[in-house]
């Protein structure tokens, strides 16, 4: 089921740099420093060059990056950031500088790129950067400024606001070259992939995106961040399994194709909990199949399915172990020798939880 989207009264509107706050105001009071706050997936979250742990502080103008893993930051400014897998941002006086990757910002923090830099006093905006350099924004509640980058300078010819619900892309140079509102299903995909999923710190802009979303979408809200120890991911879960049978354990997807993989599951998560079977959706499957296999070097091989039951039963562990004791699904977890990842999305509406994983091989020829 997909919930359609009302018409926006404005998505972009062009406006004078002084409009939300003069450069002075913008650069004040900026953060310095960072603080690790939360490692997800494994340790591989690094300040330069070191191996960096919980509650360790980065400092300007220090190289933050992640390779498997996913992190959290709590900047000196009062905001929040969630690093994805496979992200590099360097701290600054005034503004981050993603240099790859994608960040999930929360609170009052200015982030830049090489060609843009994203002005805030306290909002929710998700910050990509592409391949060949393009940039998208996804703006999830409040606003932000848009301003043009040359050789780290502003441009002359103003700024742009970008209005909550809005997505923008901009080419590598920092121009407009696409917006859109954001849909139903682009929040659904966002709350349920990797920089919302499994984290336990809380973001200081939840409340107002929450109230946003009830405005905009009823029935839909940010994921309750779960208890340290508690809530463990379904593929740590499976790959305990598979080293006690001997069998190397699944990586993570790379950022890029977990969105894709979660933008595929959520439809199909959703007629799972709005119907009352509990099966694949094979020709979404097979176009999905089709379409990783043309344009990546992983593709989906296989798809396990936790069924939906209330999300304040939900465990992991029991289900990995309800997985096992099928031999269909055994063989799939365990004996597919070309598996090399493994990404699941869980969606909860209604107090009713269901998730689907997802493993994915090398693409061979003639796949799928």
């Amino acid at each position: 089921m997909r919930i359609s989207v009302g018409p926006m009264a404005f998505l972009l509107a062009a406006v004078s740099l002084s409009s939300l706050a003069s450069p002075a105001v913008l650069a004040a009071g900026q953060p310095a420093s960072a603080v690790v706050r939360e490692i997800l997936d494994g340790p591989e979250l690094y300040i330069e060059q070191r191996q960096a742990h919980v509650q360790e502080s980065a400092f300007v103008p220090e190289l933050v990056r992640t390779q498997q893993s996913r992190g959290q930051l709590a900047f000196s400014s009062g905001a929040v950031g969630r690093l994805n897998r496979f992200t590099q941002l360097r701290l600054g006086s005034s503004c981050f500088l993603l240099e790859s990757g994608q960040i999930l910002v929360s609170g009052r923090q200015n982030g830049c790129t090489r060609s843009a830099r994203l002005s805030t006093r306290g909002t929710n905006y998700v910050l990509t950067l592409l391949v060949g350099g393009e940039v998208e924004v996804a703006v999830l509640e409040g606003a932000l400024e848009l301003q043009r980058l040359v050789d780290d300078r502003p441009v002359g010819e103003g700024s742009i606001v970008v209005a909550g619900g809005t997505s923008v892309r901009l080419s590598s140079q920092g121009r407009v070259v696409g917006q859109r509102p954001l849909a139903a299903d682009d929040y659904l995909a966002i709350l349920q992939g990797p920089l919302f999923q499994g984290f336990s710190e809380p973001l200081p802009g939840r409340p107002a995106l929450d109230a946003f979303l009830q405005r905009r979408f009823p029935g839909i809200s940010t994921p309750t961040p779960v208890g340290r120890g508690s809530g463990e991911p379904l593929a740590l879960g499976i790959n305990r399994v598979r080293q006690r049978n001997g069998r190397p354990a699944l990586a993570p997807l790379p950022a890029p194709l977990a969105a894709q993989n979660a933008a595929y599951l959520v439809p199909v998560l959703q007629e799972i909990l709005d119907g009352s079977g509990c099966d694949h959706n094979r020709s979404r499957w097979e176009a999905f199949q089709t379409r990783m296999a043309s344009t990546e070097s992983l593709m989906p091989t296989s798809e396990v399915i936790a069924c939906p039951m209330p999300a304040s039963s939900w465990d992991p562990e029991a289900i990995v172990s309800r997985w096992l004791g099928s031999p269909l699904h055994s063989r799939i977890l365990i004996d597919r020798p070309r598996a090399r990842s493994i990404d699941c999305v869980r969606l909860v509406r209604s107090g009713r939880a269901a998730a689907i994983c997802t493993l994915w091989s090398p693409v061979a020829a003639g796949s799928p």
